[in-house]
C-alpha cells in the first residue's frame, strides 16, 4: 500500500502508538512470520487455534519495523526501536487499513466469485489486462476475510487495474468482501454443488454468490455466465447497473463458439458484441474457453480492445500449478495433474478433458479423491462421478478418501477398480497402470494430498526428454 506513518496507522485504526517513532514509514503488512517482510508492519491476529501475539518477537527477528497488537501483556519484550501500535481488535484494524488502501487507489477494480473457475478467471483477467497497464491481483486464493484485506494492503497502490477473488462459505460473506473491494466490475462464474455442507441447496449457493451483484454501485458493470441458469436469472434482478454476459448461450455479449482442443491447449472463436476474435490458449478443457470468454468480457466491460487482450492472454496466461497440467513422461505415459482441489463440476470437467484430448483407443485411468464440503449429498454425488468416469470409457479408477467406496459403487464393472482410505495405499496399483501410451487423471480435494501421487509418477522422469504441456509457467 502507499506508505503510512506509524502515527497515521494508529490514527486510522483508532489505536495508540505506545512505542517507536511517529514518523516511521510503513507500506508493507504481514501476518505470517514464516513469510516476514523487512521493514513491514506485523499484525498479530488471533484465531481459535493460534495467537499472533506469541510470534511478534519472531516477526521482529524477521525484519518487522512495527507490530500491531491488541494485548500488550501477551507480548515478549521487543527492541526499543520497534513501533508498537495497540488496538482493540487486530482483524478489524487490518480491515480498516485495507479500506484505506482501497480508498487511495486509482485503479479499476474487478471482483470475481463463483463456485468454479474463479481463480483461473482471475489469473486470465490479469493476463488480458496486462496489455493495458499495470495489474495487481489476489495472490493464490487469498479470497476470504483475512486474505482480501492482506491483498489490498499488499498492492503498490499505483496499479491501473486490480483483479480480486472473493470466496465464501456462508451467506453474507460476499457482501462483506464486496463492500471492502468496491469493484467497478463484478463477475460471477456460476453456482455449483460446492460447499453444500454449509448450504441447503445449489440455489442457496447461487443466492450467496449473487450478493456480488447487489453490492455493486449503480455505475458498475455486472458480468454473468449466461450458461448458468441460476446466475443468469439473478443478475438482472440484482445488479443496479450495466449487464454483460458470456458463454455459449445465444445472445451472450461475449459468445463462445468453435472450441477446438488438442494436447497443447485450445483454440476458440469469440464474438464480442458482434466483433470476432480468435483465442489460442495453453490451457486444457472446454471450460477453459469459457473462462477466457469471462476474462474477455471484463476487458469489454472496461471499454478496452478485445483483440489486444486475447493476444496478451495467449502470451501471458499459464495455468497455476496442479491445475490441468499435462505431463508426458519420457516413456510415453501421460499424467493430467488437476489435484489442486475438486467439486463435482470441476471433477466432471477434468474427466471429460482427458477423454477429449486422448486417442479413442487410449487406455484411460483416474485417481479420484474424495470431494469435501458436500454435506448429506456427498455419497450420491461421489457415486455419480464414478458412473460418469465409467461412461467416458475409463478402464482404471483408484478411489481414495472417506467416500472412495461411493465412487467405486458408481464405477462398478470397469476393468480395474481400486479403493483405499489414503493415497499412499494405491501407489503400487497406480504405478502398475502407468505404462507407455496410457493416460491418467489425478484429482481430488486438497485434503487428499494427491500431489504425492503425481510426484511419485514423475519423480524419475528425465526432464531432457519429457514433454510438459502447457509450457513451463512464468510470470504468473
Amino acid at each position: 500500500m502507499k506508505p503510512l506513518t506509524a502515527q497515521e496507522v494508529a490514527f486510522v485504526t483508532s489505536g495508540t502508538l505506545v512505542a517507536g517513532a511517529e514518523t516511521l514509514s510503513l507500506s508493507d503488512v504481514f501476518t505470517d512470520t514464516r513469510k516476514p517482510v523487512a521493514g513491514g508492519l506485523f499484525i498479530a491476529l488471533r484465531g481459535e487455534r493460534f495467537d499472533g501475539h506469541a510470534f511478534a518477537a519472531n516477526a521482529v527477528e524477521g525484519g518487522a519495523a512495527a507490530v500491531l497488537v491488541s494485548d500488550l501483556d501477551a507480548l515478549a519484550e521487543l527492541p526499543a526501536h520497534i513501533a508498537i501500535i495497540e488496538v482493540d481488535n487486530t482483524l478489524r484494524a487490518l480491515t480498516t487499513l485495507a479500506s484505506v488502501a482501497r480508498e487511495r487507489m486509482t485503479a479499476k477494480v474487478v471482483a470475481i466469485t463463483g463456485s468454479v473457475g474463479k481463480t483461473t478467471v482471475k489469473d486470465m483477467c490479469a493476463a488480458a489486462l496486462s496489455a493495458f497497464g499495470k495489474v495487481g491481483r489476489t495472490p493464490g486464493n487469498f479470497n476470504n476475510h483475512i486474505g482480501l484485506p492482506l491483498t489490498l494492503c499488499g498492492l503498490d497502490g499505483d496499479e491501473d487495474f486490480v483483479v480480486l477473488e472473493l470466496g465464501m462459505s456462508a451467506p453474507g460473506e460476499i457482501t462483506e468482501l464486496a463492500n471492502l473491494a468496491r469493484p467497478h466490475v463484478g463477475l460471477v462464474t456460476g453456482a455449483a454443488a460446492a460447499h453444500l455442507e454449509f448450504f441447503d441447496s445449489v440455489d442457496a449457493i447461487a443466492d450467496a454468490k449473487a450478493e456480488l451483484f447487489s453490492s455493486l454501485s449503480p455505475g458498475a458493470v455486472a458480468i454473468f455466465n449466461a450458461d448458468d441458469s441460476r446466475i443468469a436469472a439473478r443478475a438482472p434482478q440484482l445488479a443496479p447497473g450495466q449487464l454483460v454476459s458470456y458463454g455459449a448461450a445465444a445472445g451472450a455479449t461475449v459468445h463462445v463458439t468453435n472450441v477446438r482442443l488438442d494436447r497443447s491447449g485450445l483454440t476458440t472463436s469469440l464474438s464480442v458484441a458482434g466483433d470476432a476474435v480468435s483465442v489460442r490458449l495453453r490451457a486444457l478443457g472446454t471450460h477453459s474457453a469459457h473462462n477466457a470468454a469471462a476474462a474477455t468480457a471484463v476487458v469489454h466491460a472496461l471499454g478496452l480492445e478485445p483483440s489486444r487482450a486475447v493476444d496478451a492472454l495467449r502470451m501471458n496466461f499459464r495455468p497455476a500449478k496442479h491445475r490441468l497440467e499435462l505431463s508426458e513422461r519420457a516413456d510415453g505415459f501421460t499424467v493430467l495433474d488437476d489435484c489442486y482441489n475438486a467439486n463435482p463440476t470441476s471433477m466432471r470437467a477434468a474427466l471429460q478433458t482427458l477423454a477429449d484430448i486422448t486417442p479413442a483407443d487410449a487406455s484411460l485411468g483416474a485417481v479420484i479423491g474424495t470431494m469435501g464440503e458436500l454435506g448429506s449429498t456427498a455419497p450420491a454425488l461421489h457415486e455419480e462421478i464414478g458412473a460418469f468416469a465409467k461412461s467416458l470409457g475409463y478402464s482404471f479408477i483408484a478411489a481414495t478418501g472417506a467416500l472412495a467406496a461411493d465412487i467405486a459403487r458408481g464405477a462398478a464393472g470397469i476393468a480395474t477398480l481400486e479403493v483405499a482410505h489414503d493415497a499412499s495405499e494405491i501407489e503400487a496399483a497406480v504405478s502398475a497402470f502407468a505404462l507407455p501410451g496410457r493416460f491418467l487423471l489425478v484429482k481430488g480435494s486438497r485434503s487428499e494430498r494427491l500431489e504425492r501421487i503425481v510426484d511419485s509418477l514423475l519423480a524419475d522422469n528425465d526432464p531432457s526428454t519429457a514433454v510438459t504441456t502447457p509450457a513451463a509457467r512464468g510470470g504468473r
